[in-house]
């Protein structure tokens, strides 16, 4: 009988669920601590989500109930969900009681019977970390001064606010500011600021606030491409599309095989590669902001170009070696004949703001000028470049990582190439683990972008490919002819 280590990955899918307790919001007058269940018998699928666009966890647990917990708790939405999970040999969740963190339980829903008898019910539980419930009970009424970090660090913080007790990681800030919270939810308060920053270290301009399995993060995209200011981010994860067999002989090759399955993609599935009216339309080439000062009774224009941009900043095929040629989406290319590219048309875009500065004081918010147009062409710049990867689980990888991804050449060939536009570095922005307790099965969908290509884009001196030199023209009259 083969034994069972927590450690050891044996198999592609494995994970480890050491706990998966409900506990309630009462405490029996015989015990000392809240009631507490064990569902993890009852359950039949669990998942749990982290996004960058998104300020928390959430999850959510399909259960086949043949003991009625909901009565015998009962499910109120102020439970609490107390699990540790992982891929063997990894890092994974902690959010147990007694590390301080557990998840919230704040609704159930599908309720139906068992169709094959009355012995059980199915419903879902969802569940989100407890600073989403803070959220909602509180708001952020009160001034701050200084780097706009130390704002969002009291909020997160502070027992009137969001109470958390998780990491949080921060990327310093060029910002420094006096400014007032107008009664907003801290979420709102910290999304807010997070639009106003502009990075101590990187030529970008707005910042994400999310959670994932490590803790809270408050930086800047071109953070979660590069570190230390100097130097492309390591990939975590290398993933490929070749089959691999697993071999069951040979122990040796067996491991090997079971570390290539995993770096192997189920499947994969490409979302919106490019729109160029979308990006026109919405700024990502270029864009004009005008700003009007009411009290110095001036108007500035200030016009972003995507190419000069570009080239300030890293990016996901950024290396960060000198001399190293950065690749965008867009060709250097002019648009027919208007001798001009697209990112030359900064009137594809407009905007008017409002803006008075230094009225009251020495502190004031990084001018819009600095921030709204990179903004604007950043976020438009994430619909690009998308696809989706169904792969087995693990653990190491969170939101915010980069991976690589090698994507074939989709043409008829005894050699496979390939894609050099589609493969190479990606930014994981979400990640969605499944865990399928009854099949004892963990895979996840990684959705990912990127915002530079691995080979630059042809220019008009380039020849076009056409394809492989065996690729014949026939003629179908003729041909049809012949098969008569």
């Amino acid at each position: 009988m083969a034994v069972y280590d927590k450690n050891v990955l044996d198999r592609v899918g494995k994970y480890n669920l050491s706990t998966l307790e409900i506990i309630s919001y009462r405490t029996d007058k015989e015990e000392s601590t809240p009631k507490t269940m064990d569902i993890k018998g009852i359950t039949l699928t669990m998942s749990i989500t982290e996004d960058i666009f998104s300020n928390s966890l959430v999850g959510s647990i399909m259960v086949f109930d043949t003991q009625d917990v909901r009565s015998i708790l009962p499910l109120t939405g102020l439970e609490r969900l107390s699990f540790k999970f992982n891929t063997p040999g990894l890092p994974g969740y902690d959010m147990t009681e007694d590390n301080g963190v557990p998840f919230h339980i704040y609704k159930v829903d599908t309720i139906r019977k068992d169709p094959n008898g009355d012995i059980g019910q199915f419903y879902k539980i969802y569940f989100c970390s407890p600073e989403v419930y803070y959220d909602k009970i509180s708001s952020v009424s009160r001034a701050y001064s200084g780097p706009i970090e130390t704002g969002v660090k009291d909020i997160l913080r502070n027992e009137k606010y969001l109470k958390s007790k998780k990491p949080i990681f921060i990327e310093d800030t060029a910002t420094n500011a006096k400014y007032v919270i107008p009664s907003l939810k801290p979420f709102d308060a910290i999304n807010f600021l997070a639009k106003q920053c502009v990075s101590g270290k990187y030529n970008n301009a707005g910042y994400l606030f999310y959670e994932n399995s490590n803790g809270y993060h408050f930086r800047s995209l071109e953070s979660m491409l590069a570190m230390g200011g100097a130097v492309a981010r390591p990939t975590v994860f290398n993933y490929l599309t070749q089959i691999v067999q697993t071999k069951d002989t040979d122990k040796q090759d067996e491991v090997k095989d079971i570390q290539k399955r995993l770096q192997t993609v189920i499947r994969y599935e490409f979302g919106k590669q490019v729109d160029a009216l979308a990006n026109i339309t919405n700024g990502l080439y270029a864009n004009r902001l005008v700003v009007h000062d009411a009290f110095n009774k001036t108007v500035k224009t200030h016009d972003f170009n995507y190419k000069d941009n570009f080239e300030r900043g890293y990016h996901t095929e950024t290396t960060g070696d000198e001399g190293d040629i950065l690749k965008g989406i867009v060709p250097d290319t002019q648009l027919n004949d208007t001798g001009k590219a697209l990112y030359e048309y900064p009137d594809s875009k407009k905007m008017v703001v409002t803006e008075t500065s230094k009225v009251h004081n020495d502190f004031e918010f990084v001018p819009t000028s600095n921030t709204l147009p990179k903004i604007i062409s950043q976020n438009q710049g994430y619909r690009n470049m998308n696809i989706s990867l169904l792969v087995y689980g693990n653990t190491q990888i969170n939101c915010g990582d980069v991976i690589n991804f090698t994507v074939p050449i989709m043409q008829p060939s005894d050699v496979v190439d390939a894609n050099p536009y589609t493969s190479g570095r990606y930014l994981v922005m979400a990640i969605k683990h499944t865990i399928a307790v009854t099949t004892n099965n963990h895979t996840m969908v990684l959705k990912c972008m990127k915002d530079s290509v691995r080979t630059p884009l042809p220019t008009e001196e380039d020849a076009l490919i056409t394809g492989k030199d065996n690729i014949k023209e026939i003629n179908i009259y003729n041909e049809d002819i012949a098969n008569l």
